[in-house]
């Protein structure tokens, strides 16, 4: 690994992600899982990339034996935080998880809600190398029968399963195209992002020593601007793009 840290967006794009994505759908499928696998006992938990806290400040209000951490790169995010006495804040980058935490530290619980493909380094082939480190760091903190939760955006090229993944990477994270990137819509222009197809992803989780104890596929997103559709497809080789939700397990 390179001393390169991760890219942030700037403060206008982060006030765009002040906004919770987890949604009823979403937050059934977490519910049912946890349910079934910790059945009311007490467990704790470590958000990464929570921002704001409302996504934390739902788990701790729905589970009150519960105790939660969330880590952010963003202080202006973070700030926005409501008060409570079973939660801890971090400002710090997923990159230094483990340095912040002692050996003994475990979480029953590690969330990823959309943060993956917000790990940016200057190169695609870094870029992918710290997704993947993300995930090893979250498993050495988590403890043996816990689960690590992850809800990302699922984007399959049409013949190429990667293609789109190297494509928008490369658009976004140029500082040159940012204006123009972000008149066609990308609120991370000039910073970048690296989605990834269901088979990256799996690949991914797959190599850091992680097993998919459950996925969910979400409905597939449908743009009503036909001609945006169609130049997506033209350009960026995109196919069917959804969400879903990975609920890992160590193997």
């Amino acid at each position: 690994m390179t001393n390169e840290v991760i890219r942030q967006l700037n403060d206008q794009q982060l006030e765009e992600f002040n906004k919770e994505y987890v949604g009823a759908l979403e937050w059934e499928t977490i519910k049912n899982l946890i349910e079934q696998n910790f059945q009311g006992k007490r467990f704790s938990f470590l958000d990464i990339g929570g921002g704001n806290g409302i996504f934390t400040d739902r788990i701790l209000q729905n589970y009150p034996e519960s105790v939660g951490t969330i880590i952010d790169n963003a202080s202006i995010l973070l700030e926005l935080n409501k008060p409570n006495l079973r939660k801890t804040l971090l400002l710090a980058s997923v990159e230094e998880l483990n340095n912040i935490f002692e050996n003994s530290t475990e979480f029953d619980l590690i969330f990823f809600n959309w943060a993956l493909h917000h790990f940016v380094k200057s190169s695609y082939s870094e870029t992918r190398k710290i997704q993947y480190q993300a995930l090893m760091n979250a498993r050495s903190l988590l403890s043996e029968n816990g689960y690590i939760s992850i809800f990302e955006n699922i984007y399959d090229g049409i013949v190429f399963a990667k293609l789109p993944s190297y494509l928008i990477f490369y658009l976004t994270s140029s500082k040159i195209l940012a204006p123009i990137i972000k008149k066609m819509g990308a609120n991370t222009a000039g910073c970048g992002v690296c989605f990834l197809s269901k088979s990256q992803w799996e690949y991914t989780i797959t190599d850091a020593g992680l097993i998919v104890s459950q996925y969910t596929d979400y409905k597939k997103w449908k743009d009503i601007n036909i001609m945006r559709r169609i130049m997506r497809r033209i350009f960026l080789h995109i196919g069917p793009v959804r969400h879903g939700h990975f609920w890992l397990s160590k193997k």
